[in-house]
């Protein structure tokens, strides 16, 4: 386990405008809960700072890395979605030098792209960066991780979406998706014509000091970026899946804590970093596209209030298969709180970003509330498991049927033949359903589930194998059968003909 690491908040500071800087006590309870929540969620490593204004006060970082170093301050992360604040960065930072304009068609920056069902009104660029495009969930979830590290990938990435159906129309409603952030990718490409990690260091990374960034996959080798963590049956297993260049403007930016925190400090600051105005940044945090109840998107950040404290909160989180990452702002308190986790899974997701929400109570003077795993996923294993089981005890018997066939059938063949039929059709569409329509119902397909849930991915492989190696058996069963009733037949028929034949000619049987 590394050390903890006090900044700041250990010497006396000086009060400002928001407020006093959280005390001892405040932050030493922050890092209970953080050890607590790590150990709850059962990941190997984590890393969380409070930032006031321009300072890091407070920092701590437990347990270790994929490759069994301790997490420290300079341990890289990657961080998911969180990328799409800082993309929503890089685009404000056009907006604001008079190269890319909010209510502007996207087309007039990519000519390609004409998405059906469009209408009379485009897709425009501040639809895509408060996720009202109408560009759907499933279709940045399907176009995402590509692991394309080669030249040109952020603009491969977002020429797929060239002709996409929409799934509302523009200005709608709010659907997140990964997809609105692959143009906004592209976009900035063609605006200041570098790529997109090179634009990124110079507007954003480079001005807020973020040095140890990552934005590309010689970055993420020279900075020895370690294995990240799935969740397999609810144990963490080390996952060393790769960078993805392709998909730095939504989801595979890295970053370390000391680069989070300073993120985090411009929001709070906003003017004098030379990257952003006052204004544009709190342009970016005021939510104007529902979501639900209370909660709001901006330009790459959720505008939310806390339950029961009537307390704004603009945060965002994110995950890659391995990472997970969250940032929670208090404008109004002139805070910030980042976690790192270098683990992550679907059903834990609730659990993973209640580590900042509580820290953000706790620095409130509040009881951080409780968040458990979402039990979907369980119910999931245990259905698949039992369908697997299933399968498995049919193929063998079924395969035992083939070989040895039963003897004396009393079915007909039509009733034979219909079972038959009926039961490989249902081998079929147990194929399907395991293979096609739950991970569509998932909202992916049978690769997002298993980079993202290879727990279920894999027991909905083994079921689509069991009920595809099924189908041909009951077809064999089928056969076999209908020969056995045939042979059966015609041994009947034998016996009835060699009794008629007795009973006619009772002195040829002596």
């Amino acid at each position: 386990m590394a050390g903890l690491v006090l900044l700041a908040s250990l010497v006396p500071t000086v009060a400002s405008a928001a407020g006093p800087a959280p005390e001892g006590a405040v932050l030493e309870k922050a890092d209970r809960f953080v050890r607590e929540q790590k150990e709850r969620a059962g990941v190997p490593g984590v890393a969380y700072s409070v930032v006031r204004g321009d300072e890091l006060i407070h920092s701590g970082t437990y347990g270790e890395d994929g490759r069994g170093d301790p997490v420290t301050t300079r341990t890289p992360f990657l961080v998911g979605s969180l990328a799409k604040p800082v993309t929503a960065l890089a685009v404000m930072r056009q907006v604001e030098a008079g190269k890319v304009e909010l209510n502007a068609p996207v087309r007039r920056y990519l000519p390609w792209f004409h998405p059906k069902s469009e209408g009379q009104k485009p897709v425009t660029v501040r639809q895509l960066l408060n996720q009202s495009s109408g560009l759907s969930e499933r279709d940045g979830i399907t176009r995402a991780d590509r692991f394309d590290n080669e030249p040109g990938g952020v603009q491969r990435v977002a020429r797929d979406l060239a002709d996409v159906s929409l799934s509302a129309a523009p200005g709608e409603r709010h659907e997140y998706s990964n997809a609105n952030y692959m143009l906004l990718g592209a976009l900035l490409e063609e605006v200041t014509g570098k790529p997109f990690d090179q634009q990124l260091r110079e507007n954003v990374l480079k001005p807020l000091g973020m040095d140890g960034a990552l934005t590309n996959s010689e970055e993420a080798e020279r900075a020895a970026l370690a294995p990240g963590h799935r969740f397999f049956f609810g144990q963490p297993k080390k996952f060393d899946f790769g960078y993805d260049t392709s998909g730095v403007p939504y989801g595979y930016f890295g970053a370390n804590l000391k680069d989070l925190s300073a993120f985090a400090s411009a929001q709070l600051t906003g003017s004098g970093l030379g990257v952003l105005s006052r204004d544009g940044f709190r342009q970016m945090h005021q939510g104007t596209v529902s979501v639900h109840d209370r909660h709001r998107y901006g330009f790459g950040w959720r505008d939310d209030e806390m339950d029961g404290l009537d307390e704004r909160m603009v945060w965002h989180s994110g995950a890659t298969p391995g990472y997970h990452g969250i940032v929670v702002l208090l404008p109004e308190h002139d805070l910030a709180v980042v976690v790192q986790y270098n683990a992550a899974g679907l059903a834990k997701e609730n659990l993973l970003n209640n580590t900042a929400f509580g820290v953000a109570r706790i620095l409130l003077g509040a009881e951080p509330l409780s968040a458990d795993e979402d039990s979907w996923l369980t119910w999931i294993l245990v259905v698949l498991g039992t369908v697997a089981a299933v399968l498995a005890a049919a193929v063998g018997w079924s395969a035992f049927r083939v070989i040895h066939p039963r003897r004396g059938l009393r079915r007909g063949a039509l009733r034979i033949m219909i079972g038959g039929v009926a039961a490989m059709a249902l081998c079929l569409l147990t194929a399907a359903a395991a293979c096609i329509i739950l991970p569509q119902q998932m909202g992916g397909n049978s690769k997002v589930a298993l980079l993202f849930v290879p727990d279920a991915g894999w027991l909905l492989v083994v079921v689509t194998a069991l009920a595809l190696v099924l189908a041909p058996l009951r077809m064999g069963m089928t056969i076999r059968a209908l020969t056995s009733l045939r042979r059966q037949g015609r041994v009947e028929r034998a016996e009835r003909d060699a009794a008629e034949v007795s009973s006619v000619n009772p002195v040829a049987t002596r």
